[in-house]
Parts: structure tokens; C-alpha cells; sequence
């Protein structure tokens, strides 16, 4: 069974149409890569699966219980987790005291808060960090803590909101290999939304494009670039030619 299902979701903003009809599944341990133009209704698609939004029709099933109605914090209570684009920390707290903050989601003690925490953080590379304020740290490492506060909820899905912008290509490699150890190693479920397709087309095993708020394509990441209405709507030929994949489709 899925472990996500979402069902002809619609999600209204007065007269805009933000999401329109979209359906798809997600099993466990998979790795799902949501692409598409800025404006496309991504973000907006995760704040309804993650209880931000309430939706306008349709249905949303994770881990086999309808949370259609529920509440952000009820649902990340039952496992699901997000990172955002733009990472809000608190600033007069720690890269530790930050990672904490996730995790007293499931403790009240502050012992068990801090021994996990510094066990994320070791985990994620960032042990030196962790006496640091966030502000104070390059971005690449500010978006690795969002993940690692994200995963202090100990989360079964985790939704990465373009955790690679902005990066430079050395650093796009550290968060890339993040993504895999979460993935693999710490066996979390993910769905990515990046702009960055090296990353997307390197981690994902399957993708889902979203234009004008519509799904127009979904499958594996080599079948999704060669598809002629993904290459029109987003990619673009440059993209096919440079990736290796010869002459685009007219």
C-alpha cells in the first residue's frame, strides 16, 4: 500500500487555480522528484500535504489514514516533515537548540531532545556547528540544518523545498549526498521540488512535472526529460543537448 496518495487534489486562491486535478502515489522508500516553471503550483502542492492550506477538492491518504482535514502540526505529528525555501530559524537559538526544536515532537525531555539532536548532527556532518546560531553560518550549511531540524520530528516522509538553491556546484554535491544518506541510510521517504535538475535527475527514482498547476508527466527521470510537452514546458532543448541526450524532440 502507499505510503501517500493524492487524489484529484484541487486547491483554489480565490479565482486562481493553484493545483487542479492532481493525483499521484508515493510507496515507501521511494525518492520523488516535483519539477516544474516557477509558478507552477509546487510549493502550493506541498503546504496542502503538509496541512498548511486546507485544499478545495480532492483527498489526501498518508500511511493509510485520510488526512485531507488535518491540521500542520497534527500532521507532522504522524510523520510527515517539510523543509522550506527560505529557512525561518530562530535567532537567538543554536544550530543544536534549532535541531532540538524538532525533536521535542516526540519528547518532552530536554535530555533526550539534545542527545538526538547531537546525534543528527553528527550524522549530517554538522557536530562543529552546533554551537552556532544559524545566521551566522554560509547558506549550504544553514539548508543542511533545516534537514537535520526537519528529521529531529523523526519524520517517515520528508519534503525538501529547494534545498539546492542558490548553491554552487560543490555544494549542491554535499547536499545531494545528505539526501541520499537521508534516504537510504536513515530510510526516509522523500519528495524533492528543486530547480537543480543534476540533483533531481541523480537522485530521483521517478518524477512528476507540474505546469499551470496541472501534472502534465510523470515517470523515470530519463523518460521525463525526453518527453516532448516537459521539454516545451520547462526543460527546454539546451537542457536535453547539454544532458547528454542528443536532439531534442521538435
Amino acid at each position: 500500500m502507499a505510503l501517500l496518495a493524492v487524489e484529484n487534489l484541487v486547491k483554489d486562491f480565490g479565482g486562481l487555480r493553484a493545483n487542479d486535478d492532481i493525483s499521484f502515489t508515493l510507496e515507501k522508500g521511494e525518492l520523488l522528484g516535483l519539477i516544474g516553471p516557477n509558478g507552477a503550483g509546487k510549493t502550493t502542492l506541498f503546504n496542502c500535504i503538509a496541512g498548511k492550506h486546507p485544499v478545495t477538492a480532492g483527498r489526501i491518504v498518508f500511511d493509510d489514514e485520510d488526512i485531507t482535514a488535518l491540521k500542520a502540526p497534527e500532521v507532522a505529528r504522524r510523520g510527515l516533515a517539510r523543509t522550506f525555501q527560505v529557512y525561518a530559524a530562530a535567532g537567538d537559538l543554536t544550530v543544536r537548540e534549532n535541531v532540538m526544536v524538532g525533536c521535542f515532537m516526540r519528547t518532552a525531555s530536554r535530555r533526550k531532545a539534545r542527545e538526538r539532536a547531537d546525534a543528527i548532527l553528527e550524522d549530517l556532518n554538522l557536530t562543529a556547528a552546533a554551537p552556532q546560531y544559524v545566521s551566522e553560518l554560509p547558506v549550504a550549511a544553514q539548508k543542511q540544518v533545516t534537514m537535520a531540524t526537519a528529521l529531529g520530528t523523526r519524520p517517515k516522509l520528508l519534503l525538501l523545498d529547494e534545498v539546492a538553491a542558490g548553491l554552487n556546484p560543490g555544494e549542491i554535491e554535499e547536499i545531494m549526498a545528505s539526501i541520499r544518506h537521508i534516504h537510504h541510510d536513515l530510510g526516509v521517504t522523500v519528495i524533492l521540488i528543486e530547480h537543480v535538475m543534476e540533483l533531481v535527475m541523480r537522485t530521483s527514482d521517478r518524477v512528476i512535472v507540474i505546469d499551470s498547476g496541472r501534472k502534465i508527466a510523470e515517470g523515470l527521470p530519463d523518460e521525463v526529460a525526453r518527453d516532448p510537452q516537459v521539454i516545451k514546458a520547462y526543460l527546454g532543448d539546451r537542457y536535453v543537448q547539454e544532458a547528454g541526450g542528443g536532439e531534442a524532440h521538435p
